[in-house]
């Protein structure tokens, strides 16, 4: 059951300070382990997904937007039925 609160838009600051909500939930994250893979559980358990550098293939366009997209929501939805979940991004620091 999901829960919902009223949240009265008066009562919102006038600026959103994006560091400091970025600093808040990095910590809610790190408290939560939400991103932590541990190597030691079984391999049953563990879904892993490897990814190329991005743009690999020349220009960005669409099709990266929707593989990268397609996997994030395939990432989520492992951790949240509770896998042990490794997904490395790639870089591309070679020129």
């Amino acid at each position: 059951m999901a829960h919902f609160r009223s949240i009265d838009p008066a009562t919102l600051p006038k600026h959103f300070d994006a560091s400091e909500a970025e600093r808040r939930w990095a910590a809610e994250w790190e408290r939560r382990a939400t991103y932590r893979w541990d190597p030691a559980r079984p391999r049953e358990e563990t879904f892993v997904v490897d990814t190329p550098p991005p743009t690999v293939s020349g220009s960005l366009h669409i099709g990266h937007v929707f593989s990268y997209t397609h996997t994030d929501v395939m990432v989520r939805q492992a951790r949240m039925r509770g896998m042990n979940v490794f997904y490395p991004m790639g870089w591309d620091d070679n020129g």
